[in-house]
């Protein structure tokens, strides 16, 4: 059975950004959904704020490349922002108390079936009842279980 997981925006920001404690994983969890093993849902949320972040250094071609890798990659799923999913995401933000564009994450990862969302950010332990929480290693230590 295949994972669905959704992806918060500091996954690629780790690998983008080479960030030392949380690189690798997040490199093993991208370069699995690349190969397929992992099936790869993404807010626009986190394309808006991977967006800003190429725009305020500059680099018009590394957005260009993020971009098409994203939507030409069969793993990967773009959510748009829709009527239901904006509704979810307020009853998410309001029975949990997370922060708005967190609420459209995991209501986005609950509309395309994820069962988690990989993070590094505490805050979306929140939302357990809806998407259990794991970090990019929790979610690496998974797979290789599931592979054995």
């Amino acid at each position: 059975m295949e994972t669905t997981v959704v992806l918060d925006t500091n996954i690629f920001l780790d690998v983008k950004n080479r960030e030392e404690s949380f690189f690798l994983s997040s490199k093993q969890i991208l370069d699995a959904v690349d190969e397929g093993k992992i099936q790869a849902i993404v807010s626009v949320v986190s394309m808006a704020e991977l967006c800003a972040g190429y725009y305020s250094a500059g680099d018009e071609r590394g957005k260009q490349e993020l971009l098409a890798h994203l939507l030409s990659t069969k793993s990967y799923s773009i959510v748009e922002l829709d009527v239901k999913l904006s509704d979810s995401a307020g009853r998410i933000r309001a029975e949990t108390g997370l922060r708005l564009p967190d609420a459209i994450i995991v209501a986005s990862g609950i509309d395309r079936g994820a069962t988690y969302i990989v993070t590094h950010d505490e805050e979306f332990k929140k939302g357990t009842r809806y998407l259990e929480s794991v970090t990019s290693q929790e979610m690496i230590n998974r797979l290789e279980e599931a592979s054995i």
